[in-house]
């Protein structure tokens, strides 16, 4: 199945640092203070934490972070 163009052509798409995957399951944690992202390849987990003025993405569980690719 062909696919399809993004709908916002002039952002990045992110994947796994460890694996590659571009496949997630997103979660809550701490209420709104954090979102938990964890690959659906490799199971690693990074985090969202947002801040004023700044967003920050650390590195969870496994080998692998969320990052540009």
């Amino acid at each position: 199945m062909p696919r399809k163009p993004a709908l916002l052509p002039d952002l990045n798409r992110m994947g796994c640092g460890g694996c590659g995957g571009r496949a997630f399951t997103v979660f809550t944690a701490d209420a709104t203070v954090r979102i938990v992202l964890q690959c659906q390849g490799c199971y690693s987990t990074s985090y969202i934490e947002p801040e004023p003025s700044s967003l920050r993405i650390k590195w969870g569980e496994g080998d692998g972070c969320l990052s540009i690719g």
